[in-house]
């Protein structure tokens, strides 16, 4: 989901246990935080048809996907899974004062630490 809001911008904060960013803008439509893996909005439909016509050609995602973007609505349930998959918890995410977007990504657990070495 790509929001932006003139004189701001995104801010990405690295702590020694989690990533915060702040996405500035409010959560498009009528959506929640709570239902964003549940529904889809674009805020940018030049991007969203861009993205989905670009082929990927990562070999290690390649046999996952077929495009930067195969569908809509994928984006929040797959940080939602792969978090879930590398900290053993679930991202957080937080609307502060209806003007900007906080999601908190956790430090991979011990024995996902020990794979990736």
């Amino acid at each position: 989901m790509f929001r932006s809001i003139h004189g701001k911008q995104f801010l990405k904060l690295l702590f020694s246990d989690r990533l915060e960013i702040y996405s500035p803008g409010a959560i498009p439509n009528t959506m929640t935080v709570d239902s964003l893996a549940l529904r889809q909005a674009a805020r940018n439909e030049l991007i969203t048809s861009l993205l989905a016509r670009c082929a990927v050609n990562i070999e290690e995602i390649a046999g996952y996907r077929g495009f930067l973007m195969d569908k809509r609505g994928e984006g929040v349930p797959i940080i939602l899974s792969e978090s879930q998959k590398i900290s053993g918890r679930l991202p957080e995410y937080l609307l502060i004062d209806d003007s900007e977007l906080k999601l908190t990504l956790f430090e991979a657990t011990v024995s996902q630490n020990k794979m990736c070495t």
